[in-house]
């Protein structure tokens, strides 16, 4: 049974609760609008479950004769299953950043009529999201990643096959900005493009703007450590349109 077969035969079991059925609601909306090839529209809400839902499962399950050991069972199933839900995204879709449409229209307010270059772009979400505000993108990616992995091969906006490094080598100095969205954990590509941008005269070097988790899941060790960020009002901004979500991670833009 799969992810999605499992949430619906919970929340069946479960269907006067309340709470269940919102954040299942969620859940549900979440993967229409990232099935139709769109970011998220608002951010994702916490997912869990607590001690009064915990009660509610106990006298759900007492008025259907089921006993305190499968309402056990279903609460830490779903509780489990709420809290990986982003995990689903990420192998199911291929969606990494969780930013949202209301985060993107707080960004292009606070950043009108630019041009960027988006690497690691995968199957252009973010540059469509952004195309379609007005703004310029050209999105590349190597798609050295499809080998290994099924999802996100449906691209949503033109995608140039190039390294980050050879986009930034072909495109840098055309650009406001170069986006590096979810770069791999302990990747270094993201320190050789900064120091790839730093050898550019400084009136034609773009900013670099990164989505990850800082000192977490996404960038490498180096490029945290040795890679000052600099101050941004609009990133911070932003940065509070993307909530942590269950599972403890915190997506942050910034700005070097």
């Amino acid at each position: 049974m799969d992810y999605l077969k499992n949430i619906d035969h919970l929340a069946r079991r479960y269907a006067t609760i309340l709470d269940i059925q919102l954040q299942v609601e969620e859940i549900r909306r979440c993967c229409a609008e990232l099935q139709s090839g769109q970011l998220l529209s608002r951010p994702l809400p916490p997912l869990c479950l607590n001690e009064s839902i915990w009660w509610q499962m106990v006298t759900v399950a007492e008025t259907q004769a089921l006993s305190l050991s499968v309402a056990q069972h279903d609460f830490q199933q779903l509780d489990h299953l709420l809290h990986h839900f982003r995990k689903y995204l990420q192998y199911h879709f291929g969606q990494w950043t969780l930013i949202s449409q209301q985060a993107l229209t707080i960004w292009t307010r606070q950043w009108p009529w630019r041009r960027y270059l988006e690497v690691m772009a995968g199957d252009g979400r973010l540059a469509a999201a952004l195309a379609a505000r007005g703004q310029q993108v050209i999105a590349t990616d190597s798609f050295a990643w499809q080998g290994e992995n099924l999802t996100g091969r449906q691209t949503f906006f033109p995608v140039q096959r190039l390294t980050a490094t050879a986009a930034v080598a072909q495109y840098a100095q055309q650009v406001d900005a170069v986006i590096l969205s979810w770069s791999p954990n302990n990747d270094p590509t993201d320190l050789l493009l900064w120091q790839q941008l730093q050898r550019l005269p400084a009136a034609q070097r773009p900013q670099l703007l990164v989505l990850g988790e800082v000192f977490g899941v996404t960038n490498s060790l180096l490029f945290w450590q040795q890679v000052p960020h600099h101050f941004s009002a609009p990133a911070q901004l932003i940065s509070r349109y993307l909530p942590a979500t269950s599972d403890g991670l915190r997506e942050q833009l910034r700005v070097y």
